[in-house]
């Protein structure tokens, strides 16, 4: 399909969420739904769909990007006759992004769905039909970190992105947890000023939910 010629970061996101290779979540279904929000959303930004003022999303454009599960989220932003808060936005949207994403890979071919029940809980692995797809995602955002050369947008924000919401394992063995916060932080300092704020309301709702305990 041709919304898989190059992965989106949501795509990608997704699949660092998930086991390379049998598909296995890596990540809580909360932390699933709060890391496709935010990357739907740097998605939107970088591609100059929305822009972020006064950490508030505001539509750029009516042309979507031929992405389902994107152009979804961007006409919920663009039907809405106020802007809302970045971390308003991420809460709405981590509720069931990360089934649609997921339908959208499949429908792709690009993974397959088993299902297996533990205790009274239905647990959904996507194992891959490509390796390559499916490693391409965490070689960008091990690269942006560990690379010697400067990285593009997109992989800087699958890192931060990866960080935020609980796969701080990334950069093992050459960079430990610690060293990725330095990283982290670092990094998103530098960020151009709505990046940053998008980034900093992924984060704002995932202090939140583990504030609240949340962690389903």
């Amino acid at each position: 399909m041709p919304f898989m010629r190059r992965l989106t970061l949501v795509d990608s996101l997704f699949f660092l969420a998930h086991d390379e290779f049998t598909g296995k979540p890596a990540l809580r279904r909360t932390g699933l739904g709060i890391g496709m929000a935010g990357s739907a959303l740097c998605d939107l930004l970088l591609a100059e769909r929305i822009t972020v003022e006064r950490k508030r999303i505001r539509p750029l454009s009516r042309r979507g990007l031929a992405h389902p599960a994107l152009d979804r989220v961007f006409s919920e932003i663009r039907g809405e006759r106020e802007s809302h808060a970045v971390r308003e936005w991420v809460d709405h949207l981590r509720h069931d992004l990360g089934e649609t994403v997921a339908g959208n890979l499949l429908a792709a071919g690009v993974v397959t769905r088993e299902t297996e029940r533990v205790l009274m809980r239905k647990i959904h692995r996507y194992p891959p039909r490509d390796l390559l797809m499916s490693t391409a995602a965490r070689s960008k955002a091990r690269a942006a970190v560990l690379g010697t050369e400067q990285p593009d947008p997109h992989s800087v924000c699958l890192a931060l992105l990866a960080w935020t919401v609980g796969l701080d394992d990334l950069c093992e063995p050459e960079l430990d947890r610690a060293g990725l916060r330095t990283w982290a932080e670092a990094t998103h300092r530098e960020l151009p000023r709505a990046l940053a704020d998008l980034i900093s309301g992924v984060d704002a709702v995932c202090a939140a939910i583990v504030y609240t305990g949340d962690r389903r």
